[in-house]
């Protein structure tokens, strides 16, 4: 049988020199290629060499993809207008509508893709916390932004040398709340113990009858109430004010519930707890009587505002026993500025 012969063109003939390279034969001029078409060795593995390049482009190519398709795993689509944040260091802004904002850390954004006119998509970290602002209540003081903002938790406060510790929580209120629904055991009648005010005898009885006076729980009974909780189950990534109003009204402060000249934004709930750190410390200076700008120890017990607005504008609140040096509360910034009441 003769020698084969091949079409003599340039992609054949680097298909060919290809083949022969990778499989091991020799392109040298005793092998059987039409004779107007035998190279040298080294052309032949300069088109090896080519081949070999493109295919690995195509693989580097295909690489990408895979990573790039690999970040968009276990992630959560979100796409607006994007801006730095101004307000939290190192997150973007995503203005999905005019009624909702996202703030992400950029270390949570997986991907992105821009979609021009400012808009972007970008593929967030599924699990990762960030910030949701939205359209604020008609009727709410101050500007929108700030107003908003008390949505947002604040920052973790450095703890600092004397600061108070955690209330380890309310130990046995289970059972305290329980008892309510007994009745309590009988009076037992102690030599030299008042008698009852309707029992008097002279001039007093005669006096017209006065209002009682309202006496407000102590705040001690605010911290035996305290559950890190609201009622209705109910939560927002900043609660100091939700929280520590919910142990308020179940102490008593039944004010707290009603319409309250103080209280301009409540949970969404059944239980319309107040959920504003500054409704909170308005409503504390219309009750106290003492005040005081630093925590002092063996002074009782204080509701407390503090604030920093370089650092958080919408404030904390939280409820300070100096006998023992504890808070109850979301937590302590020792750090900010102290606006401590008792009444």
């Amino acid at each position: 049988m003769g020698a084969a012969t091949f079409n003599c063109s340039p992609l054949n003939h680097l298909w060919r020199a290809a083949h022969y390279a990778t499989s091991g034969a020799d392109l040298r001029p005793g092998c059987r290629l039409k004779e107007g078409c035998r190279r040298p060795h080294a052309r032949a593995q300069e088109a090896n060499d080519m081949a070999e390049n493109i295919m690995k482009g195509q693989q580097n190519d295909l690489s990408s993809l895979m990573e790039r398709a690999s970040k968009r795993d276990s992630t959560v689509l979100f796409e607006g207008y994007s801006r730095d944040d101004g307000n939290i260091p190192g997150n973007i802004l995503i203005v999905e509508s005019g009624d909702c904002v996202y703030s992400f850390a950029k270390s949570d954004i997986m991907d992105r893709e821009p979609l021009g006119e400012d808009r972007i998509r970008v593929y967030v970290r599924e699990g990762a916390t960030a910030f949701r602002l939205g359209r604020m209540r008609a009727g709410e003081p101050q500007d929108a932004f700030m107003v908003a903002m008390e949505n947002v938790a604040p920052p973790t406060s450095p703890r600092m040398p004397g600061d108070p510790t955690p209330a380890n929580g309310p130990a046995g209120l289970a059972n305290a709340e329980a008892m309510e629904y007994l009745a309590p055991p009988p009076a037992i009648h102690v030599p030299g113990a008042p008698r009852y005010a309707a029992a008097s005898e002279g001039p007093t009885a005669q006096v017209a009858q006065a209002r009682p006076q309202v006496l407000a729980p102590a705040l001690s009974t605010v911290g035996s109430h305290w559950t890190h909780s609201c009622v209705a189950g109910d939560a927002f990534a900043n609660n100091c004010a939700h929280f520590l109003s919910d142990a308020f009204i179940r102490a008593g402060y039944t004010e707290l519930s009603a319409t309250n000249p103080h209280i301009k934004a409540r949970c969404y709930t059944y239980a319309r707890r107040p959920i504003r750190a500054r409704n909170m410390w308005s409503w504390f200076k219309s009750k106290a009587v003492r005040t005081s700008n630093t925590p002092t120890p063996d002074t009782g017990w204080w509701a407390v505002f503090q604030l920093d607005e370089s650092v958080y504008w919408g404030g904390h609140v939280v409820l300070f026993d100096s006998d023992t040096c504890t808070y109850y509360g979301t937590g302590w910034h020792g750090t900010w500025d102290q606006y401590m009441y008792q009444w």
